[in-house]
């Protein structure tokens, strides 16, 4: 039988084996956050009009600097949705697709003083379903393409903020345009106004409305709500929210 001094000796081995894996465990974990901590950001939103809705998540990533610097960007989001639209190629006239996107982008972001310009490029991939068989939807079954994003933030002083988005994709034939105009009212939200405008192989649309801005703790939500008019479907009122997370 092993001796109880051997047996103490054994147990202690084994604890200060146990503690070193745990401390070595905590150690990696507070490399992983160290290498991520401002360097790393998570978006998700819903957006719902009158014939279409939409939801998506994504996440941004500076892996050479945090991301209140300029440099280099990767960037990764995914989508799905369901619309309607008006058709004479079908028997009711109205026909239903289900929409499925993804996109790996990379790219820089530039810093001038109070102005934050980052310009991306890479590819995409979307997938319609239809419900009905149409011969003039171009914008039916998987199609892979190439997409190129810009978008421009400017803080003019401690209450007014600007931005502009524009993004192009020939999976789709899809290019778009929006911009905000945002004011501090308080130190707990922000309200402020939205226009946007997007084409692609079908169809037309432009929107303007309002937003509320509000920053949680590490957290920023926003929800908004306006018009929406379109080409190839009833115009009607249009409403979304969305999150903005840093890690």
């Amino acid at each position: 039988m092993p001796r109880p001094r051997r047996l103490a000796g054994q147990g202690f081995l084994a604890l200060t084996s146990l503690a070193a894996c745990l401390g070595s465990a905590v150690e990696a974990e507070e490399s992983i956050r160290d290498r991520f901590k401002d360097r790393l950001y998570f978006y998700s939103g819903v957006d719902v009009a009158r014939d279409s809705s939409y939801g998506w998540a994504g996440a941004a990533w500076a892996p050479l600097g945090t991301m209140d610097r300029e440099g280099f960007r990767l960037r990764a989001q995914g989508g799905l949705g369901r619309y309607r639209y008006e058709t004479s190629n079908v028997p009711s006239g109205w026909n239903t697709g289900n929409k499925i996107d993804g996109e790996v982008l990379a790219g820089w972001q530039f810093l001038r003083g109070a102005h934050a310009l980052a310009i991306y490029a890479g590819v995409n991939v979307t997938q319609n379903t239809l419900e009905q068989p149409d011969p003039s939807n171009r914008d039916q079954g998987t199609q892979f393409g190439a997409r190129i994003v810009a978008e421009w933030f400017y803080r003019l002083d401690e209450d007014w903020t600007f931005t502009a988005a524009a993004g192009a994709s020939t999976a789709d034939g899809t290019a778009s345009l929006r911009a905000t105009a945002g004011r501090r009212m308080h130190e707990w939200f922000d309200v402020g106004t939205e226009a946007s405008t997007s084409t692609n192989w079908l169809s037309k649309d432009a929107r303007f409305g309002l937003f509320v801005a509000t920053p949680l703790p590490g957290r920023q939500l926003r929800a908004s709500g306006g018009w929406r008019w379109s080409d190839d479907s009833r115009s009607g009122p249009y409403g979304g929210m969305s999150l903005y997370a840093p890690f």
